[in-house]
Formats: C-alpha cells, sequence, structure tokens
C-alpha cells in the first residue's frame, strides 16, 4: 500500500479516518474530511503507542494491517483454519482466551494458525462440543462461560516451547538469523544499499561464530533457500525452518542525524509478552552496551511483524543508527561488525546453555 502520512488528501485517507473513528479516536472537526492533518496524524500516533509499534504518526502497510486488525471482535465472524488465515483482533482474543485455559501455548499474534485450530479442537473436546476447529456459536458461548476464571488469571506469558527444551537437552537447537527490508520502511533510500550489507555481514559473522561453538545456524535470506530481502518472504522461510530461535539484524533510522546507541526488542502483545524473547533481548542487549562501549537505548516489547508473526522465540537487534553519520562509516569496517556479531552470538549461547 501507499503509505500515508501528515498533509495527504487521498482518498484512502478517508477509509484510515473511518477506521480510526471507529476505534474511538477523536480526529476533531470535522472529523472524516479526507485530509491527513495534525488531528489525524495525533490519532494514528495513539494507535501505534496502543499496538507496540513506532509512534512515527505515518501508515506504513504494519500500521495499517494492525488497523484493520482492531476492527473484529470476537463473535464477529465464524473462525477456522483456512488459507491465507483469518486475522484480526478477535483471533487475538480467541488466542489469548485458550492460552489462560491452557490449551494454547504460542503467540498471540492474531493470525488464525495450526496451532490455533489444534488449540480450539482440544478446547472443544474438553467441553463436550464436536471437534471440528470452527469457532461458532457454540465454542464463543463456552469460552464466555469460562470467562470468570480467565480474568482471574493475571498473565498469559506464553512459556518455553517443549520441543525446544527437548532439542536443547540433545544438543539439537537450531539458530536463524535474519536480515533484509521492509518495502514500507521510511528510511531514504540513500542508506537501503549501506544497510544491506552492513547487515548481511553481521548476520553472516554471527552464524560462524554459532556454528564454531556447535549451534546450527541458517539465514532467511541465502543462494540456496530464500534470495528475497523482504519482510513477509524472510517470515515465510523463518517459519519454513522450524527453527528454535530467531534473531533478525536492523539499525536504527532517525530524522535526527545524532541520534545514536543499540536498542533490541522483543515480541510484546495486547495481552501477553514473550518471555524468553524477552530474556535473550536483555542478554544481548547488554553483550553490545559492555562491549561496544555504545549509549543504551534500552530493551523494548513490540507488536513487530518479525516478532509477531514467526512461530519461534525472536527478537530484534538494532545495535546502531544508519543515519548517523559515525556510526554508519563505523559499522563499515569489518573489525566492528565482527565484534557486533560476536556480542550477539555469545548472547544467543549464554542463553541456549542457561
Amino acid at each position: 500500500m501507499d503509505i500515508l502520512k501528515k498533509n495527504n488528501g487521498q482518498g484512502k485517507v478517508v477509509d484510515l479516518q473511518s477506521r480510526l473513528k471507529q476505534l474511538g479516536y477523536d480526529l476533531g472537526s470535522p472529523d472524516i474530511d479526507g485530509i491527513f492533518g495534525p488531528k489525524t496524524e495525533g490519532a494514528v500516533k495513539k494507535f501505534q503507542q496502543r499496538r507496540g509499534l513506532d509512534a512515527t504518526g505515518t501508515v506504513d502497510s504494519q500500521t495499517w494491517q494492525e488497523l484493520v486488525d482492531a476492527g473484529y471482535s470476537i463473535g464477529d465472524r465464524m473462525l477456522y483454519l483456512k488459507h491465507p488465515p483469518f486475522r484480526g483482533d478477535d483471533v487475538r482474543i480467541l488466542q489469548y482466551w485458550l492460552k489462560t485455559l491452557g490449551f494454547y501455548a504460542f503467540k498471540e499474534n492474531g493470525i488464525f494458525c495450526s496451532n490455533t485450530h489444534d488449540a480450539v479442537i482440544e478446547f472443544q473436546k474438553n467441553m463436550g462440543l464436536p471437534g471440528d476447529g470452527i469457532v461458532g456459536d457454540n465454542t464463543i458461548k463456552s469460552l464466555l462461560s469460562l470467562k470468570r476464571i480467565i480474568e482471574a488469571r493475571k498473565t498469559s506469558n506464553f512459556p518455553l516451547n517443549s520441543q525446544y527444551e527437548q532439542r536443547k537437552e540433545q544438543g539439537a537447537v537450531t539458530v536463524m538469523v535474519d536480515y533484509g527490508h521492509d518495502i514500507s520502511d521510511e528510511q531514504p533510500h540513500d542508506y537501503y544499499q549501506e544497510k544491506i550489507y552492513i547487515c548481511k555481514r553481521i548476520a553472516q559473522y554471527c552464524k560462524n561464530f554459532l556454528e564454531k561453538n556447535g549451534i546450527k545456524a541458517q539465514l532467511t535470506v541465502s543462494d540456496d533457500e530464500n534470495q528475497s530481502l523482504f519482510l513477509e518472504d524472510r517470515i515465510s522461510c523463518a517459519n519454513r525452518s522450524e527453527s528454535d530461535i530467531l534473531v533478525s539484524i536492523s539499525l536504527g533510522y532517525s530524522k535526527d542525524g545524532e541520534a545514536s546507541g543499540s536498542s533490541c526488542y522483543y515480541f510484546k502483545g495486547l495481552k501477553s509478552y514473550s518471555v524468553d524473547g524477552k530474556k535473550l533481548a536483555n542478554l544481548i542487549q547488554d553483550q553490545i552496551i559492555d562491549k561496544m562501549n555504545l549509549d543504551d537505548c534500552r530493551v523494548h516489547g513490540v507488536s513487530y511483524s518479525i516478532l509477531k508473526e514467526t512461530e519461534t522465540t525472536s527478537v530484534l537487534v538494532e545495535p546502531a543508527f544508519i543515519s548517523n553519520t559515525c556510526q554508519r562509516e563505523q559499522l563499515k569496517q569489518s573489525s566492528v561488525q565482527l565484534k557486533v556479531s560476536e556480542c550477539i552470538a555469545d548472547a544467543i549461547i549464554a542463553f541456549i546453555r542457561s
């Protein structure tokens, strides 16, 4: 989709404003006028903050998908396994309810995947309903009858995957290292080639460090499997791989050319967060801050697609800002790339062996 931002007057803005108004955001008066003004920009920022996205006020493909997802409430439609899968907040709430009741142990990503389908069937059988995996009126009524139990639970943080625990004991953990480009990214094209070059080198070095320490590692972007740098293709590649951990390498960007420092991110949804993702993100951040002498831009829980839509423990690492001239020039040096990748690999190894 085309990126929507302040001072746009396109027809798509009417749809955007209608969705924001439906969700209860104040657009001022007149509220729906097809003009992307300050009030609309402010509403978009508030929405992005609530959804764990960067509050840029600009509507990219990820923000638009979240707006579409937010428009669905539980019971609005029948849910079942199909391709492409159902997406929306109704699916996310369903996953939260099933997780709290002990039937679902994965990310509340709002995507009706095979794990959600299996959890629905297990719940239906437990409640004496036909185990067809279809979430219709009877299944929703059964869930609502347990709402008091669901609300009594304080958290739905998803736990360690049992298969990961088994593979860890067997020394057979697989790490997927990712780098690439989001087509809706607002970073100026001037930085694109440099960003890909730097991130590719760090990812390759990281893979080599892990393999030298006896850990199987793969790249989402390679000559053998998937050559696409685009986000959707990298997510598909990661999910097909059935890896245990995914670490995505990127670089921060700011209109402030002096912005600097390292940040790490883990998945955080509306009702849950990744316990393992948070732990791994903190280990990586600590290594980079300690050994690279960089400003600490902290660890953050977010709902970026690379973290939400991948089916494993996932973290995103931004060790520096591509928009900072000094940091960009440093990152072009092989010695600096090696040091960053070693920090990331050491943290992954510590996480696996903990």
